[in-house]
Order: C-alpha cells, then sequence, then structure tokens
C-alpha cells in the first residue's frame, strides 16, 4: 500500500555531524477545512464528535512498509506541564492511541519537552524555530530501532525536527518516520519548492 500525499522530507535539528539527521514526514490531510476546524474543536474544546473525524482521518495512512511491534513504536509528541494542565487532557496521546491500535504498534513515552515554551501556534517558521531549541529531551534508550514519531498537525515541521534532532542527539542510530493527521496546506511551508 502506499501513501496518499507524498512525504516531506526534513533534517532533524541536530549537531550530530556523522548523522544528516533526514527522516520523511507522511500526513493523512492538509489542515484546512474541515480538518483544522475538527483539529481546532477536539484540543481546545473536547468535542468528540470532532474526535470521530480524526480517527477517521488517521485510519487513511496505511502503516509503513516493514514496520511491526517488535521493531517500531509511536512516540506521542510530548506537551508541556503547564499545556497539559490548561487543557486538562493529552489530546495528542489520545489520537496517538487510536493510530497504535490500527497499526498494531506500541507506544512508547521516552520523549520529554522540558522547555515550557511560548505555543507554536501563530509564530513564523524563524520564530518556531527559536521558540522550540533544546526542548526536548530523551530519557531512555529507545526500545526499537525505528521510532514513528507523532503529532496531530505539522504546520512547518519545527517541533517534530526539534523531537527528531533530540533522539538524534542519543541514538544515532535510529530511524525515524514522522506522522502527523494534517500538514499546513497545499500551498504552505514545506510543500512548496523553490526554482531555480
Amino acid at each position: 500500500m502506499t501513501w496518499r500525499l507524498p512525504p516531506v522530507r526534513l533534517k532533524a535539528l541536530t549537531d550530530v555531524s556523522d548523522n544528516p539527521g533526514f527522516f520523511h514526514l507522511y500526513f493523512a490531510t492538509h489542515y484546512q477545512y474541515p480538518t483544522n476546524q475538527a483539529l481546532n474543536q477536539f484540543k481546545d474544546h473536547e468535542n468528540l464528535s470532532a474526535l470521530m473525524i480524526l480517527v477517521h482521518t488517521l485510519r487513511q495512512l496505511p502503516k509503513p512498509v516493514g514496520c511491526h511491534a517488535k521493531n517500531t513504536a509511536i512516540i506521542p509528541m510530548p506537551t508541556t506541564d503547564k499545556r497539559l494542565v490548561k487543557r486538562g487532557f493529552y489530546p495528542v496521546m489520545v489520537l496517538a492511541k487510536w493510530l497504535a491500535y490500527h497499526w498494531e504498534l506500541p507506544i512508547w513515552q521516552g520523549l520529554s519537552r522540558i522547555a515550557d515554551s511560548d505555543h507554536q501556534r501563530g509564530l513564523g517558521r524563524q520564530a518556531r524555530l527559536d521558540n522550540i531549541q533544546d526542548a526536548f529531551v530523551l530519557n531512555d534508550a529507545p526500545p526499537v530501532r525505528q521510532l514513528v514519531l507523532f503529532d496531530d498537525v505539522a504546520t512547518t515541521g519545527t517541533t517534530i525536527q526539534a523531537a527528531a534532532g533530540a533522539i538524534m542527539r542519543y541514538s544515532p542510530d535510529i530511524r525515524i518516520i514522522a506522522v502527523c493527521a494534517a500538514h499546513g496546506t497545499a500551498q504552505m511551508s514545506l510543500l512548496q519548492t523553490k526554482e531555480g
């Protein structure tokens, strides 16, 4: 089975010189109507009918070839304690559990978000990069050789790049596959190509 939308090639934000740190970001749809409204309703208002739309979106993602429970684990993008207290729940974990069930892969929570940075929403690419520097730390060695780094939305990809960089800094041989429910829009950010 092939992916429905083409992946985006990202470079991990890491200073490991012998590992170029490239990985692919796969996504089910673009962050536009109705997905953007469903995500906002679920994350900000705990709207469970919106969750069902998002679960359907995640079910469109085929499991990456060669991934199984003995060699791959899903890492939900960690959140800050401040945001967890404010929301009262961990929306990315809820979605990651649905993806783990769909793909029959375990969840591994060996990555933590240590910097209580400002919310990424509304920031431009450079501001996002500055905001997320050194925000993640690996708590333990990964128990598998490949990790699916999962987030609900990847607008510019900087949060995923920073998280992947933290993993590759301490486990440079790990294979990372980034997956999100939605990414930017067809006209936005990582999907644009520069000519010339």
